[in-house]
C-alpha cells in the first residue's frame, strides 16, 4: 500500500472518521429500529420485560418499529426471543471486518454493552483490517487499559489486528487467534467459538476490487461461517467503483480494473451479496411501521443500504 493513493485503493482512508462519523451510522440504526432488534436478541432481557431497549441501553415504553423476516417463520421467532433467556451467550462476540482505526467498532460495542444489566454478559469485539498503521491507531486509542478506566464493565475487552481479508488464511488465522486468546483461561474443552454479530461497512467493494467475483463470493462465505447470529452489511453500489476511480485519477495515481467484464458481480452487486448470504443460511431481517411493510431498502445518507441478516438455524455441535 501506497501513501500516495490516500486510502483510495484499498479504502484505508487515514481520516475517514473525520468525514463518517460512528454516529452517523449509530443514530440511523436506532432511529430504524435495527439496534433494537440485534440488543434484543443478543442481550439477556427478563421473560417480563416486554418494553424496548433505547439507544442508551435504558427501558423505554415509547413506541418503536418492530422487526419483520422474510417469512412466517422468522416473524414468530421475533415474538419468542424476547423472553428467551437460555438461548442467549455469557459472552457477546463481535467481529467488525474493516475496521479503519477501530471508532464505529468501539462505538457500536459500547451500544451493546451498556444495554447489559447486572454484568450478566460480557462483550469482547475483533477489529481487523488490511492497514497496520490504523490497527495501531485503534489500539493506542482503544487499550485495554483505556477501556477499563472508562468504563464500568471490566470485561470490555476489544483486539485489533490488521489482516487482509481476500486472503483466507489470514481471515480465519486472525478470528481463530483471537478465540484462542479469549478462552485460554478456560480449563474445559470448549466447541468452536463464532461471533454473535459480524458487521461489514464500506468493505465488500475493496474486496471485491482486489479479490474478483470469487474472492468476493469466498469473503462473505468466511464471514456466514465465523456468524452465530446477525451479520450486518453496508456494501458499496456500482457507482462507488467508478467514483474509486475519479478520485485516483484526480491525484494522478494508477486506475483500478473495476470493468463488468472483470466484475460481473458489480452491475447488482446488493442483490448478489444477498444471494451469498442467504444461501449460507442466513435471512434478510427488514423493518416495518407497526405492521406496515416498508417497501425501500434502509439507507444511510451517503446512499449506501444497510442490509442486516439473521442465521436460520444455529448449529450447535
Amino acid at each position: 500500500m501506497e501513501v500516495e493513493d490516500k486510502g483510495h485503493r484499498h479504502g484505508n482512508f487515514p481520516n475517514y472518521y473525520s468525514f463518517h462519523p460512528p454516529q452517523n451510522r449509530l443514530l440511523l440504526l436506532e432511529q430504524c429500529g435495527l439496534m433494537t432488534y440485534i440488543r434484543r436478541g443478543l442481550v439477556v432481557i427478563a421473560a417480563d420485560d416486554v418494553s424496548e431497549l433505547g439507544d442508551d441501553g435504558a427501558e423505554s415504553t415509547s413506541p418503536r418499529k418492530k422487526a419483520r423476516l422474510d417469512n412466517a417463520a422468522g416473524a414468530a421467532a421475533v415474538e419468542a426471543r424476547s423472553g428467551s433467556i437460555a438461548e442467549k451467550d455469557d459472552i457477546i462476540y463481535y467481529c467488525d471486518l474493516g475496521c479503519n482505526e477501530g471508532d464505529l467498532t468501539m462505538a457500536l460495542a459500547k451500544s451493546i454493552s451498556k444495554a447489559v444489566r447486572n454484568n450478566e454478559q460480557i462483550v469482547r469485539c475483533l477489529g481487523l483490517d488490511i492497514d497496520a498503521t490504523l490497527i495501531q491507531r485503534a489500539r493506542d486509542k482503544f487499550s485495554r487499559k483505556k477501556v477499563d478506566d472508562n468504563s464500568e464493565k471490566k470485561e470490555f475487552m476489544p483486539v485489533f489486528e490488521d489482516c487482509n481479508l481476500c486472503s483466507n488464511d489470514e481471515h480465519n488465522n486472525a478470528c481463530s487467534s483471537f478465540f484462542a486468546n479469549a478462552t485460554e483461561t478456560q480449563q474445559d474443552i470448549i466447541p468452536r467459538q463464532i461471533f454473535s454479530l459480524t458487521t461489514i461497512f464500506s468493505t465488500t467493494m475493496w474486496v471485491h476490487i482486489h479479490a474478483g467475483d470469487e474472492g468476493l463470493t469466498k469473503f462473505l462465505e468466511r464471514a456466514c461461517e465465523w456468524t452465530k447470529k446477525y451479520l450486518l452489511i453496508e456494501p458499496q453500489h456500482s457507482g462507488c467503483y467508478r467514483k474509486a476511480n475519479i478520485r485516483l485519477r484526480k491525484m494522478k495515481r494508477p486506475e483500478l480494473d473495476v470493468s463488468s467484464e472483470r466484475l460481473k458481480m458489480r452491475s447488482d452487486i446488493e442483490n448478489e451479496i444477498d444471494k451469498v448470504v442467504t444461501g449460507c443460511g442466513f435471512r434478510r431481517v427488514k423493518l416495518d411501521d407497526e405492521g406496515g411493510e416498508q417497501g425501500d431498502d434502509l439507507r444511510t445518507a451517503w446512499n449506501r443500504t444497510l442490509q442486516l441478516y439473521e442465521r436460520n438455524e444455529i448449529d450447535e455441535d
